[in-house]
C-alpha cells in the first residue's frame, strides 16, 4: 500500500512539473497577443487623431476662404453702392458715357451721336417744309394738263425735290469740322497759378503760310490756338476749321466738311425753284390765254399757283446771287468770313492758287476726315464719374463735382510755337 502511495505522489509531482513547463511556454505567445493587440490599438488611435486634426484644419481652411470671400462681396458691394449714389444711379447699373453726351458745345445729336444739328433745328424744319409744300403744288396743279406734259413734270419735280432734301440732310446732319477742346489743362486754382495762366493765354501766336506769316488767335472758350481760316462759332458754341459762316436755313455751321454740300445744295434748290417758277408761269399764261381772264382773274381762279409763282422768283433771286458771291469767293479761295473781316485787303492771300486750282480744291478735294469721334467712350478719371454722369443733373449742380475728362479718339488741336512754316 505505501509502494502504490508513492508512486502515485510521484506522478502527481511529474503532472504539476509537466504543466508549470507547459504554462511557462505559453506566457510569451500570451504577452506577444497582448502587445500586437496593444500596438495596433495606439496606431488605430494615432490614425483616428491624425484624420481628427486633417478634418479640422479643412475646416478651418474652409471657414477662412469662406470669411475671405464674404469680406470681398462686402467690399464689392460697398464699392459698387457709393458709386451708384455718388453717380445718382441707386437701382440701374452705370452706363457707359459717350462724347456727344458730355459735348459742351450746344449741338443737338441724334442716333446716339451718329446725327449731329445745330442748337435751333427751326430753320432747317422751315426749309424742309416749304420745299415739299412748292413741290405739293406743283404736282397738283400739273395733272390738268396731257398726261404726257403732267408726267414729265412730275418726275422732274420730284426727282429735283429728292436731290434738294438729300443734300439738306447733308448740310444739316453732318460735323462741319468742329476742332476738338483741350481737355488736358488741369483745373485752375486761385492765386499765382491763375493769373500765370491767364497771362499766358492772352498773347497770340504767328505761323508762316506759305511764305507770308498769319496770326493766330487763341479761344480762350475752348483753350487752344485756332488753326489759320477758323473761328469760334457764337451760335454753336464750337470752334471750326475754315469756318465759313453760321446757315440759319440748314441750322447748321459751314466749315471745311459741309462746304461743298452747302453748295451742292444752293445749286440744287436753285434749280429746283427756277423750274417751279417756269412751270408755274407756263401754267398761269395757259389758263390765261384759255379763259380770257387777266391778272386779278387768274389770282382770284388759281392763288395757289400764282403764289408759287411769286415766291420762287424770289428764292431764285436770293439763291441766284448766293451762287454768284460763293462762285467769286472760290475763285478767290477764300471764306465769307474771312472776305467779312476783310483779311487779305492789306496782304496777299496766302491760300490763293489760281482759278482752276481753287475750284478744284474746293469742288474736287478729298474731304478730311473728322477729328472727332462723338461715339467715342468717355474714359474718366478716378472720382470724375459723377461728373461724368451727371453733366445736366441736379446733384452734379448742388454738389459742383469738379473733375477732368480724359477723352478717346480726341485731343486738343494746339500749334506749336515752334513752328515755323505751314504748307498747304
Amino acid at each position: 500500500m505505501d509502494s502504490n502511495n508513492e508512486e502515485e505522489e510521484e506522478e502527481e509531482k511529474i503532472q504539476e512539473i509537466t504543466s508549470d513547463k507547459e504554462s511557462e511556454n505559453q506566457r510569451p505567445t500570451l504577452v506577444g497577443t497582448e502587445a500586437k493587440k496593444n500596438r495596433i490599438s495606439i496606431e488605430e488611435s494615432n490614425t483616428s487623431v491624425d484624420t481628427e486634426r486633417e478634418l479640422d484644419e479643412k475646416e478651418k481652411k474652409k471657414n477662412a476662404l469662406k470669411e475671405i470671400k464674404e469680406i470681398l462681396l462686402e467690399w464689392r458691394s460697398e464699392i459698387t453702392r457709393r458709386c451708384r449714389f455718388n453717380c445718382g444711379y441707386s437701382d440701374q447699373r452705370v452706363p457707359r458715357v459717350r462724347v456727344y453726351q458730355v459735348w459742351p458745345g450746344k449741338n443737338v445729336f441724334f442716333f446716339r451721336g451718329r446725327m449731329i444739328c445745330g442748337p435751333d433745328p427751326r430753320g432747317f424744319i422751315l426749309t424742309v417744309i416749304s420745299i415739299i409744300i412748292c413741290e405739293w403744288i406743283l404736282f397738283s396743279y400739273s395733272s390738268d394738263v396731257s398726261p404726257k406734259i403732267s408726267a414729265v413734270v412730275s418726275i422732274i419735280s420730284v426727282t429735283l425735290s429728292i436731290i434738294v432734301l438729300t443734300n439738306l440732310f447733308l448740310v444739316g446732319t453732318r460735323d462741319p469740322g468742329i476742332i476738338p477742346r483741350n481737355q488736358n489743362t488741369q483745373l485752375m486754382e486761385t492765386g499765382t497759378s491763375a493769373q500765370s495762366k491767364s497771362t499766358s493765354r492772352s498773347r497770340s501766336r504767328r505761323v508762316n503760310v506759305n511764305g507770308i506769316e498769319i496770326k493766330v488767335k487763341y479761344c480762350r472758350i475752348c483753350e487752344i490756338f485756332r488753326p489759320p481760316r477758323s473761328s469760334h462759332c457764337a451760335v454753336c458754341d464750337n470752334c471750326v476749321d475754315k469756318f465759313d459762316h453760321h446757315c440759319p436755313w440748314t441750322g447748321q455751321c459751314i466749315g471745311l466738311r459741309n462746304y461743298r454740300h452747302y453748295l451742292m445744295f444752293v445749286f440744287s434748290a436753285f434749280v429746283f425753284f427756277l423750274f417751279i417758277f417756269v412751270v408755274s408761269s407756263w401754267r398761269i399764261t395757259m389758263k390765261m390765254a384759255t379763259t380770257n381772264k387777266n391778272t386779278l382773274g387768274i389770282i382770284k381762279h388759281m392763288p395757289e399757283i400764282f403764289t408759287l409763282a411769286i415766291f420762287s422768283l424770289m428764292v431764285v433771286w436770293f439763291l441766284g446771287g448766293l451762287l454768284v458771291f460763293h462762285g467769286y469767293l472760290i475763285s478767290l479761295n477764300q471764306t465769307a468770313h474771312e472776305r467779312f473781316k476783310q483779311r487779305y485787303i492789306n496782304s496777299v492771300n496766302p491760300y490763293d492758287k489760281g482759278t482752276r486750282e481753287n475750284i478744284k480744291e474746293a469742288l474736287f478735294a478729298k474731304l478730311e476726315p473728322s477729328r472727332l469721334n462723338f461715339r467715342a467712350v468717355v474714359k474718366p478719371e478716378w472720382n470724375s464719374i459723377a461728373k461724368a454722369l451727371n453733366y445736366s443733373s441736379e446733384r452734379a449742380r448742388n454738389e459742383d463735382v469738379q473733375t477732368e475728362m480724359q477723352w478717346e479718339s480726341c485731343s486738343g488741336h494746339n500749334i506749336d510755337p515752334e513752328i515755323e512754316e505751314i504748307k498747304v
